[in-house]
């Protein structure tokens, strides 16, 4: 898309109300974020039966596939902070939505891997999330923001 801006703050992180059809709100006051696409691979190289003393070329395959996202800023006294707070105390599985400007919609079941609360004498409460999706993730490559 030629001219399009991808303005940080553009990028969101959505929970799921757990409701059929469900609706997803955005965690308000996330200020840096970042989204992570990761890939093992695995070596499935073998030595060629007929000539096992030749030289060896690398062959490889995709193993696990984790996407991660992190993200931190000022709590502003929404409920979604009580429900990340909850899900990570109690292992609970959100569904969540992601928002990539300019590469889509990816939505699926997120873990809180970790949930941390801090705050200056003199400041705001802040806070910093980790969650890594898990199970099958849907991608909307049209709803570019």
């Amino acid at each position: 898309m030629a001219g399009a801006e991808s303005k940080g703050r553009l990028m969101l992180i959505k929970l799921g109300d757990g409701g059929d059809p469900e609706t997803f709100e955005p965690v308000c006051g996330v200020k840096d974020k970042s989204f992570s696409i990761n890939n093992n691979t695995v070596d499935t190289t073998r030595p060629p039966c007929d000539d096992p003393g030749a030289p060896l070329h690398y062959s490889g395959a995709y193993g696990v596939r984790t996407i991660s996202i992190s993200g931190n800023g000022v709590a502003v006294g929404k409920p979604e902070y009580q429900k990340i707070a909850r899900a990570a105390i109690e292992q609970d599985y959100v569904t969540c939505q992601i928002i990539v400007p300019l590469w889509g919609t990816f939505t699926g079941t997120v873990l809180f891997n970790s949930v941390e609360a801090s705050g200056p004498m003199e400041g705001e409460v802040e806070f910093s999330i980790e969650l890594t999706m898990t199970g099958d993730i849907t991608v909307d490559w049209e709803a570019l923001v």
